[in-house]
């Protein structure tokens, strides 16, 4: 999705934090500790970045606030990165980018939309594809995010993490600070959403090709 990830966010804003925390962190450790963070910051950018944007994205972020959402992300993630337990950052970032997502919602709620706030304009990737298959994608994504318009923040987020992230509910309830019984919960009520969603939409499909 963004080919050249780890230099556009690095400088866009993480160099600065980071060097600030690294020399916060020189006067009790070595110098190489400062290298070492910032090694593990550029990996977890290169693994994940695309990750974040595109639950952003999933959350309902809209297309130009997405780089935002994620500068905000990737700085939380500098903060906290030794809180982040190793191959364990993806649960962290995408539970991080939930919370971010909401917050912006809220307090972007009053601001008047533009004309190019519209989910087509998102790029889906590098891969060309033929007109059939960009047309059926198409659609694919026109259902996800009306099922996702239909549920509720909280059935919303769990959707996102649980099936279309796929993270395990066990990471979903260790970052949201939830029991695993009421991340099933949610996901249980979410596809629920999600299939009235597709019975509607098949129903649709049926009654037009009889037309045809």
């Amino acid at each position: 999705m963004r080919s050249n990830a780890v230099s556009d966010w690095s400088a866009s804003g993480l160099e600065p934090e980071l060097a600030g925390r690294s020399a916060d962190a020189l006067d009790a450790a070595p110098a190489a500790q400062g290298g070492a963070r910032s090694a593990r910051v550029e990996q977890i950018v290169a693994r994940h970045v695309d990750a974040i944007w595109r639950t952003a994205r999933e959350l309902g972020i809209l297309p130009r606030d997405l780089d935002d959402v994620v500068q905000e992300v990737l700085v939380v993630c500098v903060r906290r990165l030794s809180d982040i337990e190793p191959e364990r950052e993806r649960a962290f970032l995408l539970a991080t980018t939930s919370r971010v997502a909401a917050n912006w919602r809220r307090t972007r709620r009053r601001r008047p939309a533009d004309p190019v706030d519209s989910f087509d304009e998102i790029p889906e990737g590098p891969r060309a594809r033929g007109p059939a298959e960009a047309l059926e994608r198409k659609r694919e994504l026109e259902l996800v995010q009306a099922a996702l318009d239909e549920m509720n923040e909280q059935q919303r987020e769990v959707f996102t993490l649980f099936e279309l992230e796929e993270l395990t509910a066990r990471e979903i309830a260790e970052q949201l600070g939830l029991s695993e019984s009421v991340v099933f919960a949610r996901a249980q009520r979410a596809r629920a959403v999600f299939q009235r969603c597709l019975s509607r939409a098949e129903a649709r499909t049926d009654v037009n090709g009889r037309r045809g």
